[in-house]
C-alpha cells in the first residue's frame, strides 16, 4: 500500500517536472530580446584656454558641477522611503549655503513643488555628499573659465570677450549605452562621441609683468589719492601689448579718453622736422608768448629755465612757448587742414584697431571748429582726447624708427587638435623717416637724463621719455587749480627700445600732480622690476653694462660722454670730430670694456 502511493506520487512529480521542462524550452525557444530605451551620458566640452607669454595661463578651464534640488521628487521619495519631508531638503540646502529662510526658497519647500537652483559647486562639495541626498539632486558636470590672478581680471575679461567665438566649446561629447532584457540582459557602450573644446588663444601678455604693473598703478592711485589710473606696456617695434593694467573695473586703456598734455610734443617735433618747419639749430625766445593779440591769453612755461633755448632744450624743458610757436609756423606754412592731417597720421581721433572690445575713437577738433588758437592748443595736447592705447601707439612711432604699428594682444589661435587656426599679421604705416626719429629720440633721452623726466631713470640702462600734465575738465570747465591728468611715456633701452610704458594717473589730489612727480616714478618702479626679473638678459647688447662697449650711434656728444663716464671711461680717453650726433664709433658696440683704451667718435648731421 505504501509502496504503491510512493510510486504514484513519484510518477506525478516526474510528469510535472517533464511538463515544466518542456514548457520552459518552448518559452525560451520563442523568447525575443526586447530593447530598452538607450541611456546617454553627456560629456561637457571645455572652453579654450587663454595663454600668456612663456605659456603662463591667463584664463583656464575648471571642472565644476551645476546642482539643482528637485523638491517635487524629494517629497515623493519621502513618502516611498518613509523619511520626514522636508528634513533632507533643508539639510542639503544648508550644506550648499542656500538660505532656507528666504521667501522664495521657503515657498518652494512648503509647497513641495518645483525645484531650487543651487548653481555651480566645486568637486569637493560633490564628493562629500551623503548618499541619501543624491536621489533628488540633478548634478551636471560643466566647465567654467577661471582667472589665475586678480591682476588679470580686466584684461582677461576683455580678451575673452574679443575671442568668445573661438574659445567657446565647439561640441559636447556623449556616451550612448544600450540595454536588453528581461531575461538575457546585456549592456555596453554603443557609441562614443568625443567632446570638442574651444580653441586656445595665445597672447602677448606677460602675466608676471602684468601683476607688477597692476600693483604699481594701484599703489600710485592710493598714494596720490587719485580717482584712478592705467598702465600700458608694449614692445614698440612690433606692437605687442605686454601688460595693460587699470584700477577701474573696465578696460579703460581702450575705453576712456583724456587730454595728453605735453606728452604729445615728441610727435609735433617729429612732424615739424619732417616738414622742414624747424631744424636742430632753431631757437626760441621767452619768457612769455601771446598767441593771439585779440585773446587775453599769455603763455608761460611751467619749468624755470634760461632763454633763449634751442630745439632740444625746448623738449627737455617741455616748453609750451616753443611748442606753440612751432605750431603757429606749422599752420602758417602748410595750412590748417594739412596740419590737422598730421594728427590723423599720428593715429589719433580714430580707433587703433587693437583686438580688444569696445575701443573708442578719441576726439580731434577739426579746423572748422577751431576757436581762436585751437590749432596751436592741439600741439600742447589740448582740445584733443586720446585713449591710452592710442597715445602709446603714436609715441612708439617716434622711438621705433617712424612706424605707426597696430597694437595687438593676439599671437596665435590653436585648435584642440594642435593645428594653427590664425596667426597675428603685423600691420604698420611709416609716418616719419628714421633720421627724424633719431633726433627726437635723442631729445627724449635728455628729457630723462637732465629734464622733467629724471625720476624715470633706471640703473644701468639708458631711458628716454616725455612727461605730460593736462588740465581735466570738471563740470564742463578747466582750471589751473586742477584736477589734472598726470602722464609719463618712457622707453628703454634707449639705443634700441624693447619696452615702452605709458602711465596715466587721473586726478591726483595730495598736492603733487605733474607727470614727473606722479607718473614717472611708476615707470621707474615697473622698469626696475623688468630689469631685476631678467627680461633683458637675452639681449645684453641693449644694456649699458660695465663690461661691454655701448652703441652710441644717434646720440649727442653729451649723451655719449655721460654714458662713457658711467663706464669709467674718462673724457681724456675720448676724442671726437664733427658736430651733431654720433655717426661712427671706435671701438665697435659690444667690445669688452677691459680691452678699450681710447674711444673715437665721428659726429655729423643725421640727415
Amino acid at each position: 500500500m505504501n509502496d504503491g502511493r510512493i510510486r504514484v506520487l513519484l510518477f506525478i512529480f516526474l510528469a510535472g517536472l517533464i511538463f515544466y521542462v518542456v514548457r520552459g524550452t518552448i518559452i525560451v525557444s520563442h523568447f525575443q530580446k526586447i530593447p530598452i530605451s538607450p541611456s546617454t551620458v553627456i560629456l561637457p566640452a571645455p572652453y579654450g584656454d587663454i595663454i600668456g607669454a612663456g605659456d603662463c595661463p591667463i584664463l583656464q578651464n575648471t571642472l565644476s558641477y551645476d546642482v539643482y534640488v528637485d523638491v517635487s521628487h524629494a517629497k515623493a521619495l519621502s513618502q516611498l522611503e518613509g523619511w520626514s519631508y522636508p528634513g533632507r531638503v533643508i539639510d542639503v540646502l544648508n550644506y550648499f549655503g542656500i538660505n532656507t529662510d528666504s521667501k522664495t526658497v521657503s515657498n518652494i519647500i512648503n509647497s513641495g513643488k518645483g525645484g531650487i537652483e543651487v548653481g555651480l559647486v566645486n568637486e569637493n562639495k560633490i564628493y562629500s555628499l551623503p548618499s541619501d541626498w543624491v536621489d533628488f539632486l540633478n548634478i551636471q558636470r560643466v566647465y567654467v573659465q577661471s582667472k589665475v590672478a586678480t591682476s588679470l581680471n580686466v584684461v582677461a575679461k576683455a580678451i575673452q570677450g574679443e575671442y568668445e567665438n573661438y574659445i567657446k566649446p565647439k561640441k559636447n561629447g556623449e556616451i550612448l549605452y544600450d540595454a536588453f532584457g528581461p531575461y538575457a540582459i546585456t549592456s555596453g557602450i554603443k557609441e562614443f562621441v568625443k567632446p570638442v573644446g574651444g580653441d586656445e588663444i595665445v597672447t602677448t601678455i606677460n602675466p608676471s609683468i602684468q601683476a607688477y604693473a597692476q600693483s604699481a598703478i594701484e599703489k600710485a592711485v592710493l598714494t596720490n589719492a587719485a580717482s584712478g589710473g592705467e598702465v600700458i606696456i608694449t614692445d614698440p617695434k612690433n606692437g605687442d601689448i605686454i601688460a595693460m593694467a587699470t584700477t577701474w573695473p573696465w578696460d579703460a586703456p581702450v575705453m576712456d579718453v583724456f587730454e595728453p598734455g605735453s606728452s604729445i610734443k615728441p610727435l609735433i617735433f617729429s612732424a615739424a622736422l619732417q616738414e622742414g618747419i624747424v631744424d636742430t639749430n632753431t631757437t626760441f625766445t621767452g619768457p612769455y608768448y601771446i598767441p593771439d593779440p585779440n585773446i587775453p591769453l599769455v603763455i608761460k612755461d611751467a619749468e624755470v629755465h634760461p632763454w633763449p633755448i634751442d630745439l632740444r632744450e625746448a623738449l627737455v624743458y617741455s616748453s609750451d612757448i616753443a611748442e606753440m610757436k612751432i605750431a603757429k609756423k606749422f599752420i602758417d606754412t602748410v595750412g590748417d587742414q594739412n596740419y590737422y592731417n598730421w594728427f590723423l597720421k599720428f593715429g589719433l581721433g580714430k580707433k587703433t584697431g587693437v583686438d580688444l572690445p569696445s575701443e573708442v575713437d578719441g576726439f580731434l577738433t577739426p579746423p572748422s571748429q577751431w576757436y581762436g588758437i585751437g590749432g596751436q592748443e592741439m600741439a600742447i595736447g589740448q582740445s584733443i582726447a586720446v585713449t591710452g592705447v592710442q597715445l602709446i601707439s603714436s609715441l612708439n612711432s617716434v622711438v621705433n624708427g617712424g612706424y605707426l604699428i597696430k597694437p595687438h594682444i593676439l599671437k596665435e589661435i590653436v585648435s584642440p587638435s594642435g593645428s594653427i587656426v590664425s596667426v597675428y599679421t603685423p600691420q604698420s604705416t611709416e609716418i616719419f623717416n628714421s633720421a627724424v626719429t633719431q633726433i627726437v629720440r635723442s631729445f627724449m633721452i635728455d628729457v630723462v637724463e637732465k629734464g622733467t623726466g629724471m625720476p624715470a631713470k633706471l640703473p644701468g640702462v639708458l631711458v628716454g621719455g616725455k612727461t605730460g600734465t593736462a588740465e581735466k575738465s570738471s563740470g564742463g570747465k578747466v582750471s589751473t587749480k586742477g584736477p589734472y591728468f598726470s602722464i609719463f611715456y618712457g622707453f628703454f633701452p634707449a639705443d634700441d627700445p624693447v619696452y615702452s610704458i605709458l602711465v596715466m594717473v587721473d586726478s591726483p589730489s595730495k598736492g603733487l600732480y605733474y607727470g614727473e612727480d606722479v607718473s614717472a616714478p611708476v615707470f621707474h618702479d615697473i622698469g626696475e622690476y623688468i630689469l631685476n626679473s631678467g627680461y633683458l638678459q637675452t639681449d645684453q647688447s641693449h644694456v649699458f653694462s660695465s663690461f661691454a662697449m655701448p652703441n652710441l650711434k644717434g646720440l649727442t656728444l653729451n649723451e655719449s660722454l655721460y654714458i662713457l663716464n658711467e663706464l669709467s671711461i674718462s673724457a681724456t680717453r675720448i676724442s671726437f670730430n664733427g658736430d651733431g650726433v654720433v655717426l661712427e664709433q671706435s671701438p665697435a658696440p659690444n667690445t669688452p670694456i677691459s680691452t678699450v683704451k681710447n674711444v673715437k667718435l665721428v659726429l655729423g648731421s643725421p640727415f
